[in-house]
């Protein structure tokens, strides 16, 4: 049985531990201003909210790939993102010359950000179990490693081992068996809302959003713009003790 004594804190991996150093709704709008689109201040969030809840829906994405196959999802992905803000013509032909734009330039950019394992390493030795769990499909242990990540988790559960995508409960669900801690003694930390603290929240662990470009503003948890934020974790307690009126 778990034990009431237990502190546990999980982590999303894409956007919260592992970040680009251009985000995708920069890129986005890059490539639209090469179009010739101009748009009001507020689209990027927009966009960013949009592209949030689209990646929690497993059956949209289901149905993009069903439809439109892998060749042409990332245009039909573009078209979505071009509706979303109001553009208007040739949407297809927009969405291809994007997608060529892309491919042609795009290298990988990620990063850890400087913060990251000084805090986890905070954590664990204030005695918190430290986890990882993504909705990426295969093993996580590689891409830690690759990042200089491996040394810093507990354990790691990737959607795929789980058989859940969040917001499925199941899969936080298991991330707490793993700590061997009740679902009510663990945070959970995301920068999805839809995914992270919708799913959090439905499986009755504690969310932390981390939302560094105030994309959701009416966010009904706590929310922190840095990882080292979470530093103050380590002195409020037994996550047990820790409620949502605390953590907002």
């Amino acid at each position: 049985m778990p034990s009431t004594e237990s502190r546990a804190i999980f982590f999303d991996l894409d956007g919260t531990l592992l970040v680009n150093r251009v985000s995708p709704v920069t890129r986005f709008f890059d490539f639209c201003a090469r179009l010739g689109h101009t748009f009001d201040e507020a689209a990027p969030r927009r966009l960013e909210r949009w592209q949030h809840e689209y990646w929690s829906r497993r059956d949209w994405i289901t149905a993009d790939l069903e439809q439109h196959g892998e060749a042409h999802f990332w245009r039909r992905y573009n078209e979505r993102q071009l509706t979303t803000v109001g553009v208007t013509g040739p949407l297809a032909d927009h969405a291809a010359q994007m997608d060529a734009w892309f491919r042609a330039e795009f290298t990988p950019d990620a990063l850890v950000p400087p913060d990251v394992r000084d805090t986890l390493l905070h954590l664990r030795r204030h005695g918190w179990v430290v986890g990882l769990v993504s909705n990426r499909t295969d093993d996580l242990a590689p891409i830690a490693e690759t990042h200089g990540l491996d040394d810093l988790f507990d354990f790691t559960l990737s959607a795929g081992q789980a058989g859940a995508w969040k917001p499925d409960p199941a899969i936080f669900l298991r991330a707490a068996q793993l700590a061997d801690v009740l679902p009510e003694q663990a945070v959970y930390v995301g920068d999805n809302y839809f995914a992270d603290v919708v799913g959090a929240q439905s499986a009755g662990l504690i969310p932390v959003l981390i939302d560094p470009r105030h994309v959701f503003p009416d966010a009904d948890c706590r929310v922190i713009h840095t990882i080292a934020e979470l530093r103050s974790l380590a002195a409020e307690g037994r996550a047990a003790s820790i409620h949502l009126t605390d953590l907002r």
